[in-house]
């Protein structure tokens, strides 16, 4: 057998094994060769660089010298021009240095780089010019860089010395650089004709081989050809995809007729079947499903054991359809092993069109999901009370009204588009805030929908008019939501007829607690909120509703903004849990002031300037005109957020647009108090 090997191989595969071999050792010698000169031509790069650096070093020291000669002239401090001075001084030479003997120097950017000396003949004929120039110039100048007292004279003696030899030296360190430049051609052009000539073996080489199996692959495409033919008609009756798989994951060269009907695409034998999988699957689905078929191929594992593990069951997969247009439908991939002599050879693949199936599953699923869903939305309903509903379903109907009055009463005016789209943000943001406190998920939820779809709108460069046409959809399934909950809170009238009447405003305070133990609990947070709002119900009912709102939006930003996670408060010796403190007391005059104070991390300028940065609404020149108090009153424009990550309760940068226009309605003053680390303090005024 070992005989038959070694006959094969110094037969049949000797010509490819020699041509592949030769192939491999020329590729190293010139590989290694272009990495020899691309190494030697980075240096001259670079060597080039500073060296035209070192002429624009002689004229800054020149400079300088004068400079500092005006300036002791005048009778002006000269520390600026000495400072330059002793730079240029210091780089000047340690680069000289480096290109005498090779040295690490500060480059172009400033970070060390290796320099290698200079070894030409004519290179060191013109470092020594360089040398016999620079070493009195350097006596000279020196010790003027080093220190600020010195002599009119010496500054004088350096000054001449500049001026008499400062066009010399420049003109040889030019010399340098365009003796550089020409060796560094010089060794390009080597480099340009090694590479030409390896191309030029390697396409002989290849024509070479292209010629002494070009018969050999035209048998075995005879033999695959009739192969197909013996197993054609059978392959042609099965309405099922088949087709065989191999250890590399190659097709084989007979599949079914359907296959290709299928899968929705054109099939070749031996393509690789991952990329055609790659193609039609998510690339989780797609490790899972190979790591599969690779577990079949082993001749350990038992087919009946791994055979519940299959992933490509009823998976869906986007195809190509009839027309061209990309439909999504169910397949099943099926795998059965195909042995000879005892050893896997190859996988039976049968892929199934189960969409059908599949629809008629979901179809019986949705129909049990939504008898849940109700289920869901009385139990939500049954946990608030039916005064407290029925205010917020009223409610939430006439703001959804005023939302469809805006998109009708739009001018056309690109102006005006996005100035409906902001009025909308502020009543959808207001209305998620009373589901959130109420604790009515499936509003909230619908709410933060349509933000989503709002935020897409908003970030867009400009808004127009086909932008608005989406909006209605969602609006009416809201409404349609209000009309359902109105009609089981009907079937519900008797039961909480039961549970008696209870405080409003009790109920409301309630919710609050409720609501920011959601919201800390969501962003790994712990709170305590404290509240005094026993006066909100002597207010009127239109204060009393703005004042509420402005209650949720600030205590959800307090608890996203201000409180930190227990860590970051252990740290500042705070305890685990942030202090939310909310009060409504009287001002005198008819007034009232509204107080939400919470002990977190406080407003920082610094931060807000960088998210105004990072957000594009201002420039950095901008930004530093604003004092540290106008860039706290930032936080109110629309769309504008810190948060760095979008959730149900920040980073929309609507809630304190929201709150600004609240107060505006309500003709109240805003103050704001803050200490970084402390505290952050809102408090509000008006009148009843």
């Amino acid at each position: 057998m070992k005989q038959t090997v070694e006959s094969l191989y110094a037969g049949k595969y000797r010509e490819i094994i020699l041509a592949v071999a030769f192939f491999l050792v020329f590729d190293l010698a010139v590989l290694i060769l272009n990495f020899y000169i691309s190494f030697q031509i980075s240096e001259d790069a670079l060597a080039i660089n500073l060296a035209g650096r070192e002429r624009m070093l002689s004229q800054r020291m020149t400079k300088a010298l004068l400079t500092a000669q005006s300036d002791s002239a005048r009778g002006v401090a000269n520390d600026e021009a000495l400072e330059e001075l002793k730079k240029t001084i210091e780089l000047f030479d340690t680069t000289f240095i480096g290109f005498q003997q090779g040295a690490t120097v500060a480059g172009g950017d400033g970070k060390p780089v290796r320099l290698a000396a200079v070894t030409s003949v004519e290179g060191r004929t013109i470092l020594d010019k360089v040398d016999t120039l620079w070493q009195p110039y350097k006596v000279l100048v020196t010790p003027l860089a080093s220190s600020s007292i010195h002599t009119p004279e010496r500054l004088d003696e350096a000054v001449r010395y500049a001026r008499e030899h400062n066009l010399t030296l420049l003109a040889l360190m030019n010399n340098l650089t365009t003796h550089l430049e020409q060796t560094a051609n010089v060794k390009a052009d080597t480099l340009r004709k090694v590479q030409t000539g390896g191309i030029l073996l390697a396409l002989l080489n290849f024509g070479f081989i292209l010629f002494k199996f070009l018969r050999r692959l035209r048998e075995n495409d005879r033999k695959v050809e009739a192969a197909q033919n013996e197993t054609a008609e059978i392959l042609g009756t099965v309405n099922e995809g088949l087709f065989l798989l191999d250890p590399g994951f190659r097709i084989g060269s007979q599949f079914s007729a359907s296959l290709p009907r299928v899968l929705g695409r054109p099939i070749e034998a031996g393509s690789d079947f991952r990329a055609l999988l790659r193609e039609m699957v998510p690339a989780p689905l797609y490790a899972s499903a190979c790591d599969y078929i690779g577990l079949l191929f082993g001749e350990r594992v038992r087919e009946s054991l791994v055979a519940a593990l299959n992933p490509l069951t009823a998976v869906e997969m986007t195809l190509p359809g009839e027309s061209g247009a990309f439909t999504r439908r169910h397949l099943t991939l099926h795998f059965n092993r195909v042995s000879i002599g005892g050893k896997i050879s190859h996988l039976l693949v049968t892929v199934i069109d189960v969409t059908t199936q599949v629809e008629l599953e979901r179809k019986l699923a949705d129909v049990k999901k939504r008898a849940r869903s109700e289920i869901e939305v009385m139990l939500d309903l049954l946990k608030v009370h039916p005064a407290s509903l029925n205010y917020f379903l009223d409610n939430a109907e006439r703001k959804l009204l005023e939302v469809n009055d805006h998109l009708r009463s739009v001018n056309g005016d690109a102006f005006d588009y996005r100035r409906t789209l902001t009025a909308i943000f502020r009543q959808i943001h207001a209305l998620k805030g009373e589901a959130a406190v109420l604790g009515l998920e499936m509003f909230e939820d619908l709410a933060q929908q349509f933000e989503l779809l709002l935020i897409s709108l908003r970030d867009k460069g400009s808004v127009s008019g086909d932008d608005l046409v989406g909006l209605p959809l969602p609006l009416d399934e809201f409404l349609q939501r209000i009309g359902t909950a109105r009609d089981l809170m009907s079937r519900l009238a008797g039961y909480h007829d039961a549970l008696g009447p209870v405080a409003d405003d009790k109920a409301f305070i309630e919710n609050l607690s409720t609501l920011a133990r959601r919201i800390a609990l969501d962003h790994g947070k712990e709170v305590e909120l404290v509240t005094e709002l026993d006066l909100i119900s002597s207010l009127p009912g239109k204060i009393q509703n703005e004042l509420k709102d402005i209650v949720v939006q600030l205590l959800r930003n307090a608890v996203v903004h201000g409180i930190e996670p227990p860590v970051e408060r252990s740290e500042r010796s705070k305890p685990p849990a942030g202090n939310i403190f909310v009060s409504l007391k009287p001002a005198g005059a008819g007034e009232f002031e509204f107080v939400l104070r919470d002990d977190g991390r406080g407003l920082i300028p610094l931060r807000i300037r960088t998210a105004l940065l990072r957000s594009g609404r201002y420039t950095e020149t901008q930004l530093n005109e604003f004092d540290d108090r106008q860039i706290l009153m930032k936080i109110f424009e629309a769309g504008f957020s810190t948060a760095t990550e979008v959730g149900r309760d920040a980073g929309h940068g609507v809630g304190m647009d929201v709150i600004k226009h609240k107060i505006e309605q309500l003709g109240a003053r805003l103050r704001i108090a803050t200490r970084e680390n402390l505290f952050t303090q809102f408090s509000i005024r008006f009148a009843a």
